[in-house]
């Protein structure tokens, strides 16, 4: 959760790492090795990362370039990621591929630069704990009657 909430607030304060980056919230629905892609690790060393493609179902652009529908990005990673992993709602942070023979030999446009923790915010407008349920942190927003309460639920009650 703290790494969406430091990508949000980067957006929001202009202070993303580089200016052709693309935030987006979306699904990862596809990850698998780049098999077409030569092995890089030199001879006689053990390499644990190699490419792999992930194809990432956009809901909606948050910062940078709008893109939308299904994107296809390039990351390194050592091994699979599971199911589960990969319907959870999050932050992508993608960067175009400027080099025409990088984006040739990867056969995509963008590399998958970080992804949000899959965590998901709830709000009710009343205390959670009132409702029964057990939160780490609630975050308050408002004054009066007026306050949301925005939390987590933990990982045994999803």
């Amino acid at each position: 959760m703290k790494f969406a909430v430091a990508i949000v607030l980067a957006v929001l304060t202009g202070q993303v790492s580089a200016a052709d980056n693309i935030v987006v919230l979306g699904k990862l629905v596809y990850n698998e090795p780049m098999e077409y892609v030569p092995d890089e690790c030199p001879e006689d060393s053990i390499c644990l990362r190699s490419w792999w493609k992930s194809i990432v179902n956009v809901q909606k652009t948050i910062h940078g370039s709008a893109v939308s529908g299904r994107v296809a990005a390039a990351v390194m990673q050592h091994t699979l990621l599971n199911d589960r992993y990969k319907k959870s709602v999050r932050l992508f942070v993608l960067r175009p591929i400027d080099d025409p023979k990088q984006r040739a030999k990867l056969r995509v446009d963008y590399y998958l630069e970080s992804m949000s923790e899959p965590y998901q915010m709830f709000c009710l407008s009343q205390d959670p704990k009132e409702s029964g349920l057990d939160t780490k942190e609630t975050y308050i927003a408002g004054t009066n009657d007026e306050k949301i309460f925005c939390f987590e639920l933990p990982e045994s009650e999803q």
